[in-house]
């Protein structure tokens, strides 16, 4: 990280050098001396490289690149002073801000209870969702603390996993499909459902879109790119129309909105332990025992929301699901 070009010291001058138009006023204001302030004003035009103060009028006016540093030291000497106050109270009971990242899934039949768990740990929090790489990129780059994926990041160091939930991918077809075996379908089944309906799959740049790309090309299938979509209710409307078949996951269905009444449920067949894998990932020694306690509850909201929805509706999928 290259030296920055300017301290907090030389931006509080420059701020009440522009808000008083005077370097006499700054000097007073700030117990320094007039050659102080033109010193600290000069050195700092010249490390920046560019004329921040129009000396040629009085008072003291703004160039163009001098309004815009005004605002950055505005914001950044705000920022400052509100970390001096939070460490001279000594005020650290609770984390301060908590930044959350999770699939859609989780955060469409999870996100509620989970945040009420938050905000009783943390004075401040965010909850964002998206794609399961960026959350990973994020957490690394420390622009969120927690995640909740499909992504462990198992090839990284210092982080902290809890698995939440384990559960099969599911073949889902419109209602008029009919299979060659009772108890379910079978690869034949598959082969043909590709050559009558189009496949709708999830966008080539999500996780779960390319693990189901995979399976398909174990058993010898690469459907046409026709319908790509970027989420479950999305995907599941274009089955329930009609259109396609497709391939997702019990908590995808659960949380679509979509009644499962209008699309056909069925175990994939030769699935070669095919599942889809969630876990909640933090940095090591951070945030207390708050992620824990976030994957206890999560854990504990799958069982008491999550499972007695899916043995009413699907109930030969509960074994195949493990929670924590």
């Amino acid at each position: 990280m290259r030296a920055f070009d300017f301290d907090l010291k030389s931006l509080q001058v420059f701020v009440i050098a522009a808000q008083t138009g005077s370097m006499t006023e700054t000097a007073r204001r700030l117990g320094l001396t007039q050659s102080s302030v033109s010193q600290t004003l000069s050195m700092l035009e010249k490390n920046l490289k560019v004329e921040l103060l129009d000396r040629t009028v009085r008072p003291l006016g703004l160039t163009i690149a001098g309004r815009y540093f005004f605002d950055q030291s505005s914001h950044l000497l705000s920022q400052a002073e509100q970390t001096q106050k939070v460490f001279s109270q000594g005020a650290f009971e609770q984390l301060h801000l908590v930044r959350i990242a999770m699939v859609d899934s989780l955060a469409t039949s999870l996100g509620k209870p989970l945040i009420e768990v938050v905000k009783k740990r943390t004075e401040n929090w965010t909850l964002s969702t998206g794609r399961s790489h960026m959350h990973a990129d994020a957490l690394m780059s420390r622009q969120v603390d927690i995640i909740i994926s499909d992504d462990a990041l198992e090839d990284s160091d210092d982080l902290s996993r809890y698995p939440i939930l384990s559960e099969p991918f599911v073949l889902v077809s419109p209602l008029n499909v009919s299979w060659e075996h009772k108890g379910g379908s079978l690869v034949s089944d598959i082969h043909r459902l590709h050559q009558e309906l189009d496949f709708v799959r999830y966008t080539h740049d999500s996780l779960i879109g390319t693990s189901i790309e995979r399976y398909l090309r174990r058993l010898g299938i690469k459907p046409a790119m026709r319908l790509q979509l970027d989420n479950t209710f999305a995907v599941l409307s274009m089955v329930a129309s009609g259109l396609g078949w497709t391939i997702t996951t019990p908590l995808c269905l659960y949380q679509s909105g979509i009644p499962l009444a209008q699309v056909k449920c069925q175990p994939l067949p030769a699935n070669y332990g095919f599942k889809r894998r969630l876990t909640l990932v933090t940095r090591r020694h951070e945030l207390s025992d708050l992620a824990e306690q976030m994957a206890r509850d999560s854990c504990e909201i799958m069982s008491e929301c999550f499972l007695p929805e899916l043995e009413k509706d699907l109930p030969w999928l509960v074994a195949d699901i493990d929670i924590g």
